[in-house]
């Protein structure tokens, strides 16, 4: 009976490899220095807990404008014993060939949050951020009465996610308000310093504008600092994208009339579950798992529902 035992259990481990240790998978943020990716983590470490046999290393850069150093810690985990890696692109060009690199070694590749060129990766999961730019146009737009100028500061060139955000914006001035005039598009760097020095120059090269829109958590924090800076918070309408306690401040003091936020902790519970099962070799239904994102106000941001997206 016995010597059945160990020979079923033989076979078993043979044939499911998978199921028969933990699996080692690696996440790679963009940065660590934005509270968005507490959210994330909190998701991922759910599917961890779940799943019960998942090694999770979580490693990124400091800033999410540190191309060169995503693309060493991608390179440094791209090695045998790994199964997985999800990374959330900081460009979403320079960063195929590594993923290409790596998927050539057997390690599956799941894309989270911002997009990546290619098809090397088995999943992208990721906000509508086409939609949810348009959600911010739509919010601008009706502040502004279908009238004025908008400024649009970006985050870096290249950075999939956000350049998505920028143009369902443009996309939907465009076609539904047409009077509405975009006077600014300018890049803000990847940190909140770079994005406040940057956004301080904007609002001096146009002092008159009458919105503006910010694409992440970093260039809205820059750009409500120079607001406060030049005393014009409260002066100008400002919609702006992700959450923070500085930006909620902004909110509740009417400094900003809207954040577009999204749903990080589903991201990264989804793109966890993504992983496992392409490690596990389950079938890919959907290369592209959607999240959708809401407008936050200062009329509903205490709504239970809303509060859930808001505190980490």
């Amino acid at each position: 009976m016995k010597k059945w035992m160990l020979l079923i259990a033989y076979l078993v481990l043979s044939i499911c490899p998978a199921f028969a240790r933990d699996l080692d998978i690696v996440f790679i943020p963009k940065s660590r220095d934005q509270d968005f990716w507490t959210f994330m983590r909190q998701g991922v470490d759910r599917a961890v807990r779940e799943d019960g046999h998942v090694e999770l290393t979580w490693r990124g850069p400091a800033h999410n404008d540190d191309i060169d150093s995503q693309i060493e810690i991608l390179r440094l985990y791209s090695k045998p014993g790994v199964d997985a890696i999800i990374i959330a692109p900081t460009d979403r060009s320079r960063l195929v060939e590594p993923v290409r690199q790596a998927v050539a070694l057997g390690i599956k590749v799941v894309v989270v949050d911002s997009g990546l060129d290619g098809n090397a990766h088995v999943n992208f999961v990721t906000t509508n951020n086409y939609a949810a730019g348009k959600l911010a146009a739509e919010r601008l737009a009706g502040l502004l009465n279908g009238q004025g100028t908008v400024a649009l500061l970006r985050t870096i060139i290249g950075s999939g996610s956000t350049d998505d955000r920028a143009s369902g914006f443009i996309d939907y001035l465009k076609k539904n308000a047409p009077h509405i005039r975009i006077v600014a598009d300018e890049p803000g760097g990847g940190t909140r310093g770079k994005a406040a020095r940057a956004a301080a120059l904007l609002l001096e090269k146009y002092p008159q504008v009458d919105g503006i829109f910010t694409v992440n958590e970093s260039t809205s924090d820059g750009m409500l600092r120079a607001l406060r800076q030049a005393g014009l918070a409260g002066k100008k309408k400002m919609v702006g994208f992700d959450t923070t306690d500085f930006l909620l401040d902004g909110l509740k003091k009417q400094e900003i009339n809207g954040l577009v936020v999204q749903d990080p902790r589903q991201m990264g519970y989804l793109s966890m579950k993504a992983a496992v099962a392409a490690v596990r070799g389950a079938p890919i239904k959907e290369p592209t798992i959607l999240t959708e994102a809401v407008m936050v106000t200062r009329d509903n941001y205490r709504k239970p529902e809303i509060q859930a997206l808001l505190v980490p």
